[in-house]
């Protein structure tokens, strides 16, 4: 059938009028924005389910850091922060069971009498499930407050200020006058605390916060300015003499008696006059003897400035190194002592260097240097290489050498890093170091050929046992307190006590592994030696002079202890007998001089 004329013009008309689509590309357009919509929304979908996820992600992660602190706070038996920690969490999640039951546990009621405001538990701000809500006679800020100004009184400053955290938390407007009080005088007092502790850099990070409360407290800038000052002078010490001077300086002319000062700045003029003569700068370092000498009558200490004063005038011909296992002459040795061979540092001022010597006991051979610019020697159980510590401005930190070579294998950049001593196997090695921002001393353990260094908590002289199984050292517990010798795995873990003298260290293990010999200047008013049974903690004297008895090490054989006394007037090597106890007699006068004897160190290896 044909189409109407009709509209075959309108179609022309149409096509000759309408410039817009087809009723097609309509069709294609409207499908293609349909779909548009569909992809924005399923993105829209996927982008608030993912972050719904992230949320609850990080919801998660903090519910269970707030229960592991929760934990070792209950373990540790500070119920107060655990309780802190359990009621954060609970505002988080609500229904969490067992921060509800140890919650419980840590609040549940005693027989005692009804408790007052200062010795009452923490209010249960989330009560335990089931559990019909108590009316409180006093308010929870009320409560905070009188536990704090409790614990201020006890002198739990952490504990303080972790409840003073907790109601600024939950109510930060209320009596901001006794809170604010209160605020400054913990962190005064924890500044204090801190500074006497030696962590420098914490204490004036506390004064900072009592200065946040009252910005225009003289005590606390004070205080704060010789933290500075301080933490300054221990990052420059060893590492740069001028700079620890002034800062050492700028304390003693503001508080003559801060700390030990005064102490400081004569060794730290005596070290910088030590360096200076190293580089041969003789009326320099006279300079500095000199000052020093202005507060302490030291003999050496006058024979150095001698020294360097006739130098100054009339330079010594430079003297030609010694070959690594070249006689030293001039040096007397007393007899053959026993097995094996004993190593040990000292500063030459003549020679302008520190040197390690070796003496091979059983020959009575003479004295011979081993290793030029390095301190601290420690022979390797095989006695193949040897841990040291450098001596060289330019290559501070321990070092590795194997016997017979000429140069050592650097392993650590620390100026702080000393005390080294090695596994049973020869892999691995302990050390000493205060090379974090707080100054503390820190023990790290790292395999002997270099490598990432453990922390493994604080402590100071580590000493592995000849089982592999434990490190000896002196230390405290995780709250400052019960100082002395202690032990723990390898790997930081299962710290216990052995002594209860805070002043006992150097401790040194028997080949058998039963005994340790230490020194301690507290448990007699002098430095003297002793041994601990390791089984009982029983410990009985060893040697006791009138000097300095110091830095014991065993004989491989395990029936001698060697050891540093100047009880003859000059510094010397003396043996005694062990564990029985009994003779005691010098071995070797020491070559050289020691600037620092308690830095000093003594090996006996085969």
């Amino acid at each position: 059938m044909s189409s109407s004329p009709h509209k075959s013009l309108y179609r022309r008309w149409r096509d000759l009028v309408w410039q817009g689509p087809s009723w097609r590309w309509l069709a294609v357009f409207a499908l293609v924005v349909l779909l548009s919509v569909a992809v924005l929304a399923t993105a829209a979908v996927m982008g608030l389910r993912d972050g719904m996820a992230e949320r609850q992600a990080l919801l998660r992660a903090e519910i269970e850091t707030r229960l592991s602190n929760a934990e070792a706070h209950r373990a540790a038996g500070r119920t107060e922060l655990a309780v802190i920690e359990l009621q954060r969490l609970l505002q988080l999640d609500p229904q969490n069971a067992m921060a509800r039951q140890w919650l419980a546990e840590l609040q549940a009621p005693t027989a005692t009498p009804s408790p007052t405001p200062l010795d009452a538990e923490r209010p249960i701000l989330v009560p335990p499930e089931g559990s019909a809500p108590a009316t409180p006679t006093v308010s929870p800020q009320a409560m905070l407050l009188a536990q704090a100004q409790q614990a201020a009184v006890n002198g739990e400053l952490s504990l303080a200020a972790a409840l003073l955290e907790e109601l600024a938390t939950l109510d930060p407007t209320f009596q901001p006058e006794a809170v604010q009080a209160l605020r400054f005088d913990v962190a005064y007092r924890r500044g204090l605390r801190l500074i006497a502790e030696g962590s420098a850099e914490q204490a004036a990070r506390a004064f900072e916060e009592a200065l946040q409360v009252r910005p225009d407290d003289p005590d606390a800038r004070l205080q704060r300015d010789l933290a500075l000052l301080y933490a300054e002078a221990l990052g420059a010490w060893r590492v740069d003499w001028d700079r620890a001077v002034r800062s050492l300086q700028a304390i003693h002319e503001r508080r003559p008696d801060y700390l030990d000062v005064a102490d400081r700045l004569i060794v730290a003029q005596v070290y910088w006059g030590d360096a200076l003569a190293r580089e041969s700068q003789w009326c320099q370092a006279a300079e500095h003897y000199a000052i020093a000498l202005k507060s302490s009558s030291e003999p050496t200490l006058q024979e150095r400035y001698r020294q360097a004063s006739q130098y100054c005038q009339s330079p010594p011909t430079p003297t030609p190194p010694l070959t690594a296992g070249e006689a030293l002459t001039g040096t007397t040795s007393i007899g053959a002592a026993g097995p094996g061979a004993l190593f040990f540092a000292t500063y030459a001022p003549e020679l302008n260097r520190w040197s390690v010597y070796r003496w091979p006991l059983a020959t009575a051979a003479p004295l011979r240097e081993e290793i030029q610019a390095a301190s601290q020697p420690v022979l390797s159980p095989l006695g193949h290489e040897i841990a040291l510590r450098s001596e060289r401005g330019d290559l501070v930190g321990l070092g590795v050498l194997r016997r017979g070579e000429a140069s050592w294998l650097r392993i650590t950049q620390f100026a702080e890093d000393g005390h080294p001593h090695w596994s049973p196997d020869g892999q691995q090695i302990v050390f000493e170091s205060a090379r974090e921002g707080d100054r503390r001393w820190r023990i790290y353990r790292m395999w002997s050929g270099g490598g990432d260094q453990v922390s493994l908590g604080l402590g100071r002289r580590p000493a592995w046992s000849p089982n592999g199984q434990t490190i000896a050292y002196q230390g405290c517990d995780d709250a400052g307190n019960r100082c002395g010798l202690w032990l723990m795995a390898p790997d930081g873990t299962n710290k216990r006590p052995l002594t209860t003298v805070p002043g006992d260290t150097m401790p040194a293990w028997s080949p058998d592994g039963r005994w340790i010999a230490f020194a301690s200047a507290e448990r007699s008013g002098n430095w003297d030696l002793y041994l601990v049974n390791v089984a009982t903690g029983a410990v009985s004297t060893l040697v006791a002079s009138p000097g300095i008895d110091g830095h014991p090490t065993w004989s491989p054989d395990g029936r001698q202890v060697a050891f540093l006394s100047n009880q003859g007037g000059g510094w010397a090597i003396w043996l005694a007998a062990a564990p029985s106890g009994g003779s005691v007699r010098k071995a070797l006068d020491l070559p050289g001089v020691l600037p620092d004897w308690f830095e000093a160190g003594l090996s006996w290896g085969r």
